[in-house]
């Protein structure tokens, strides 16, 4: 088989091509539990169809240094210079979510003592991203459970704490 031939069709989307770009990245947990409401809010409330993906154990984790993941993170930065550049990004989209294995894993806590730490961390990478891409729309949110019940709720700048979210709803 050449570069040219390919196998007989195995599936054809409903979907079709749209040749033109949004604009916009999202940067999420790759915890396929959370992969279609992300999409859903997306979609749904943040009016971006079609968006670029960026999903790792995480999320936004990907974007802070720290010893273990040094150079995973420069190389993230990297990705994302290309994508900011090339995919002609003006807005970028983090999501942090409740329960999150990563940080439990990282803080060896259980999921309501992790919150501040991924609240600072979420905060700490907006910020990074609004120093190192000026032009470009940073926003926060994070998505939370209850029981089966799925929401998001938009951190605004300055909310550094778990405390401050609660106290704010």
């Amino acid at each position: 088989m050449t570069a040219l031939e390919v196998s007989s069709v195995v599936f054809t989307c409903r979907e079709t091509w749209h040749p033109e770009r949004i604009g916009a990245l999202a940067v999420y947990c790759s915890d396929g539990r959370w992969g279609e409401a992300c999409d859903e809010f997306c979609h749904q409330r943040l009016l971006i169809p079609r968006y670029d993906r960026w999903a790792v154990s995480g999320g936004p984790a990907c974007l802070v240094p720290r010893d273990a993941n040094a150079e995973f993170c420069r190389g993230t930065w990297k990705q994302l210079d290309f994508l900011a550049r090339v995919h002609e990004l003006e807005r970028i989209v983090l999501i942090t979510h409740y329960g999150c294995a990563f940080y439990t894993d990282l803080l060896q806590r259980e999921a309501d003592a992790c919150l501040p730490f991924q609240l600072e961390e979420i905060g700490s990478a907006a910020d990074a991203l609004r120093d190192w891409f000026s032009g470009i729309d940073v926003e926060c949110y994070l998505a939370m459970r209850k029981g089966i019940s799925l929401s998001f709720h938009k951190l605004e700048r300055g909310f550094d704490s778990w405390k401050e979210w609660q106290t704010s709803r």
